[in-house]
């Protein structure tokens, strides 16, 4: 019997009928596959492949909408690629696939991008402005990396006419204060993250490495049974904490194996239709996958928040999608927690309430640091994941995800179309996405021109072709923040013995940057 029957779901019911996911290695005998292939081809091949996976008499010619997740290159100096891109990413997949939208939309940055596509296509859909829609992410950062240590140059240029809706820069993740400080990479700011509640819950660096060793290694368990995750390797929680055989640290706390990795070759794709053209086309019932809860919001810039050890954001983004859908966490068979750092985990279980001892895996892919980190796109393939796994099954899903510097956040519960669930969809004609601000949040005040002060966390950044630098968050007897560096070789010394947290430093004004030593 079919579900559909049962459910008597409207037309204007946003379902999720299709996905699909490429992963492509570079070949061990260093040799690149297909000739250093381009992220828009990849992209390709994951929408093809969700676009058969509808089943029913569903084409590419259906599809109205293609929205692709900002690639890393596009979204800092820091990843950019200098074999140049297309300038329209959706019509480059469209022309590969035989689609002819009437919308391209290349999307903001963020991790959180994919799922608040999701509900802007899905609010499009109920307020009857649209019926079929195709987001798609991809990175080729992997063949990008190959070819700038070989010398190599492919030629990823690609121009189309057509309009694109470019979202760049639409949020600023982080302050100007954060990027005066010296800190350049995502593990530099969550490694603050990670120092304070290393430090709130009386860890030493020693032992709070053991215990991301010991969270991450059920992640690799995880990837190393999933054919589309980058990495393989087995490794064991000893293996994650040491840095022998390569895994070389990065930044207090982190080695290279306990963050996310993003030289991968990977897309992902999802088809999103209405109820009602989904009938027309005859894709199996058993096929239609259900929204039942959806929320996103945005933090404080890290530095600001009273407790930059946490999110308060990422707890009412999870708390509202839960009343949304009717249900709590404990109703939840899957669940992927967005994995880039392991404090984001932690922190993202502490909000859901869910014990260190749940026996239910954290991923469905392997997380960030195995599955791998596919740029802005990686819960892509979270939710891809979780649709095909949920077809023909009772169960109840959660995927979550995270931008910036734990700072935004978004969290859908799914289930299928199941008449034994009689679950009710979410309303997102009405539906009011986003549950909190940065101006809702009070922020912690910043001290322009600090003298002296306290550290409430740092990190100490390893670098290769320069000098080591150690930076602080410090607080102010006023109780304002600042961020603070030193590269001196005693201070790195001593912040590397023992946690710096709680001690008091000095410091000055040296070329618009803080500078800063331990003691008054």
């Amino acid at each position: 019997m079919s579900s559909d029957s049962n459910l008597q779901l409207a037309d204007n019911t946003p379902i999720l009928v299709g996905t699909g996911q490429y992963t492509e290695q570079l070949p061990a005998n260093g040799e690149p596959a297909l000739a250093l292939t381009p992220p828009v081809e990849l992209a390709a091949r994951a929408a093809a492949d969700a676009v058969t996976s509808t089943g029913g008499h569903f084409s590419a010619a259906d599809i109205e909408t293609i929205a692709t997740i900002r690639l890393f290159s596009d979204s800092a100096p820091v990843w950019s690629c200098p074999f140049g891109r297309s300038d329209n990413p959706p019509e480059s997949i469209a022309r590969r696939i035989g689609a002819s939208p009437r919308e391209r939309i290349y999307s903001d940055a963020g991790g959180t991008q994919p799922l608040q596509l999701l509900a802007e296509f899905s609010g499009a859909i109920a307020r009857g402005e649209l019926q079929c829609a195709l987001l798609t992410g991809m990175e080729a950062m992997a063949s990008q990396r190959y070819a700038q240590r070989n010398g190599l140059e492919p030629d990823w240029s690609e121009h189309f006419d057509p309009p694109l809706d470019s979202r760049d820069a639409v949020t600023q993740m982080v302050s100007p204060a954060e990027l005066n400080s010296g800190l350049y990479l995502p593990a530099h700011w969550y490694a603050l993250i990670e120092n304070l509640r290393a430090h709130q819950r009386g860890n030493s660096v020693a032992v709070h490495k053991v215990q991301m060793a010991e969270l991450l290694a059920p992640f690799n368990d995880v990837a190393r049974s999933n054919p589309y995750a980058y990495f393989q390797n087995r490794y064991s929680a000893a293996d994650l904490a040491s840095e022998a055989n390569g895994n070389y640290p990065i930044c207090v706390p982190y080695n290279k194996l306990l963050v996310a990795r993003d030289a991968v070759n990977q897309a992902a794709a999802v088809v999103l239709t209405s109820a009602g053209k989904a009938r027309e086309l005859g894709i199996p019932a058993d096929n239609w996958i259900l929204q039942l809860g959806y929320a996103d919001g945005e933090d404080q810039y890290l530095p600001q928040r009273q407790n930059p050890g946490t999110s308060v954001a990422m707890e009412k983004v999870l708390r509202a999608c839960f009343e949304r859908a009717g249900l709590g966490q404990a109703d939840m068979d899957l669940i992927d927690i967005y994995s880039c750092f392991p404090c984001a985990i932690e922190a993202a279980r502490d909000a859901l309430g869910m014990a260190a001892t749940d026996p239910r895996p954290l991923t469905v892919t392997g997380g960030l640091p195995f599955f791998g980190g596919p740029g802005n796109e990686y819960s892509l393939h979270a939710l891809a994941e979780m649709v095909m796994r949920l077809r023909a099954t009772t169960s109840h899903a959660l995927v979550t995800a995270n931008g910036g510097m734990l700072s935004k956040h978004a969290a859908l519960v799914l289930a299928s179309n199941s008449p034994a669930l009689r679950r009710r969809p979410l309303d997102y004609a009405t539906l009011e996405p986003t549950v909190i601000g940065r101006e809702d949040i009070e922020a912690v005040p910043l001290c322009t021109a600090p003298a002296r002060g306290t550290v409430l966390s740092y990190t100490q950044i390893f670098e290769r072709q320069r000098d080591d630098v150690a930076i602080i968050l410090g607080e102010t007897a006023r109780g304002e923040r600042f961020l603070a560096h030193s590269t001196e070789p005693d201070t790195l010394q001593q912040v590397l013995a023992q946690s710096p947290v709680g001690r008091d430093v000095q410091v000055e004004q040296v070329q618009g940057r803080h500078r800063f030593r331990f003691g008054y």
